[in-house]
């Protein structure tokens, strides 16, 4: 069997590329074969961006990109590629064949594996190196390729996909020169890897998301304009963040450097603090855009350089800036750097005394960018957002399989409801059988964590969230042996990095954390435990229950007790 890796979940794959998925299984087992590979890199000062349906490594031969077209869905008109855009009959026309779209590809990722150092830079071509095109489930007429000189590479019709392999090797008949080694074909795939855990840098989002984005393009205007500031408002997953940052990006872009222009990007908790610091478009301004927890910022930026870091609560408990340093930061603001541009991410956690910190450190005629969700209001401080000149406002749900946005959807208040949720398919939502203790809630995770490993979804795509810190009696996380929990007296830090490990590929252990510590971030399958009935206790709300289903964007999974079975079962699920 073949090696296969992909970015996808198998059962979220288009039809078309599934079957080829399938067949691609079959071949020798020293075969590396990378599913949807995506990267962006920087090429001097502009952006590359490239996306193959397949990459296929073979040990003595070389490398092959293959495009796949599933061909009901597709069709050629007057010598032009279209694929159907919908179901009502409509086409688009592609600057592309099929077989120029894998050629365009492998081009690219030749330049970024020359970049890498995993080949030889810039040569005049790559003998070794070819693509081709897959159509399934049909042949198209006889003059599809007419225009190509490659109609050869075409593989038509799921029965020939029997031939795979003899078809790739065909494309090295006429290869000429060295031979890749394995280690060399090795060295190639830990470069190509992390392609296939591609995080959608911002630098192309809104043109991934196509039509869907049509909302968010035509807010961002009203972003360049405004004076004074913006308050951006939008359901989970509608692009705040996005928005956020490929604003902030742009706007930094154009400061001078010259020691005087500063801007900064604040955030609730560390792991969210982490996410953005790994945005590419964010790291290539960090000369001048500072990123950072609000805590981080008072305590590294106000405190510590004035000699009154004792002012710092470090126990466990309670909020790390208490009454006495909060009022010493206000008195230091005067002497601090000011900000010609100030943006905060999940602005509804933020408390009032805060809003004053953050506003008296813009410089006069400086902007706030605030980007809030009143219905992941956990803490109950919506309310103390200050009123900015120019309101905003996301309807669209850009992250979740429609399943999950609607079930989500339906926890929230008849006005709340509005808002388009895109035909993204997934697993869907599963209620498991209520649990009354913590034992039974956590044998019932495990069974879905064992479900998950035979359909071969890998550990760092699941997250397990409780409303519970593990200390608490209610709360089933320490009796699941596959949970990397957090240690007792973790630091936000420590939270941080023992998500970033979880997330890596060939991870052991699965990332298991509170709801509230959750916040702002997602995993393709989400199992949320220990979830009660309202008005059980005052650690757990609808908002909880809302912002934790909206972290999966293809898979949820719900375990309840049986009160709070009850109030899940109240919500559609399909």
């Amino acid at each position: 069997m073949a090696q296969l890796h992909s970015r996808i979940p198998v059962q979220n794959m288009q039809r078309g590329e599934r079957v080829v998925y399938d067949a691609m299984a079959k071949l020798p087992d020293d075969w590396i074969i990378f599913h949807s590979c995506k990267e962006d890199y920087l090429d001097g000062r502009r952006y590359v961006h490239y996306e193959a349906d397949f990459v296929v490594l073979i040990p003595r031969r070389g490398l092959v990109v293959i495009e796949v077209k599933d061909w009901p869905q597709m069709r050629i008109a007057d010598g032009r590629w279209q694929s159907r855009k919908d179901e009502n009959g409509t086409w688009q026309t592609h600057v592309h064949s099929p077989l120029e779209q894998a050629n365009i590809a492998l081009q690219k990722i030749m330049r970024s594996l020359a970049r890498s150092g995993s080949i030889a830079q810039a040569p005049v071509r790559w003998p070794e190196h070819r693509h081709m095109a897959i159509l399934t489930q049909g042949v198209p007429e006889t003059d599809c390729s007419h225009n190509h000189s490659f109609d050869t590479l075409y593989l038509c019709g799921v029965s020939e996909l029997e031939r795979l392999q003899q078809r790739i090797e065909h494309l090295f008949v006429l290869q000429q020169g060295s031979r890749m080694t394995t280690r060399h074909v090795q060295k190639i795939a830990d470069t190509l890897s992390p392609s296939v855990h591609f995080r959608m840098s911002l630098a192309n989002y809104l043109q991934e998301m196509d039509a869907s984005a049509a909302n968010l393009l035509t807010l961002l205007p009203a972003l360049y304009e405004s004076t004074g500031g913006v308050r951006v408002e939008g359901c989970a997953g509608s692009g705040k963040t996005v928005m956020a940052c490929a604003e902030a990006a742009r706007l930094a872009a154009e400061l001078p450097r010259d020691g005087r222009h500063r801007m900064l990007m604040l955030c609730f908790n560390h792991a969210m603090a982490a996410e953005l610091h790994r945005n590419p478009l964010l790291a290539e301004q960090s000369d001048i855009l500072q990123v950072s927890t609000f805590h981080d910022f008072c305590i590294g930026s106000i405190l510590k350089p004035a000699g009154q870091e004792h002012l710092v609560n470090y126990e466990a408990d309670g909020d790390r800036l208490p009454e006495t340093a909060l009022t010493r930061i206000i008195e230091l603001l005067p002497g601090m750097p000011h900000y010609d541009a100030i943006f905060v991410d999940e602005a509804q956690d933020f408390r009032r005394i805060w809003w004053k910190i953050i506003q008296s450190l813009l410089i006069p005629g400086g902007k706030l960018y605030l980007f809030a969700d009143k219905n992941q209001d956990l803490y109950d401080r919506y309310d103390q957002l200050p009123e900015l000149p120019t309101r905003l406002r996301l309807n669209c749900n850009l992250r979740n399989a429609h399943q999950i946005a609607g079930f989500s959807r339906a926890m929230l208040s008849p006005a709340d409801q509005g808002g388009d949720i895109l035909p993204m398919t997934g697993a869907g939502v599963s209620i498991a059988p209520a649990g009354d203790t913590p034992q039974a809630r956590a044998s019932e995770v495990q069974r879905i964590i064992r479900e998950l490993r035979e359909k071969q979804v890998p550990l760092c795509d699941i997250v397990v969230l409780s409303p519970w810190r593990t200390a608490h009696p209610r709360c089933s996380l320490n009796l699941v042996p596959e949970l990397a929990t957090a240690p007792a007296a973790e630091t936000p830090a420590q939270a941080a990095g023992r998500r970033a490990a979880c997330r890596q590929t060939g991870a052991t252990q699965i990332f298991a954390s509170t709801i509230k510590s959750f916040k702002g971030q997602e995993a393709a399958y989400v199992i949320v435990t220990d979830v009660i009935g309202l008005n059980e206790s005052r650690g757990f709300d609808m908002k909880e229950l809302y912002t934790a289903c909206t972290r999966a964007r293809y898979g949820l999974f719900i375990v309840p007790t049986a009160t709070g079975r009850q109030l899940v079962e109240s919500f559609p699920c399909t």
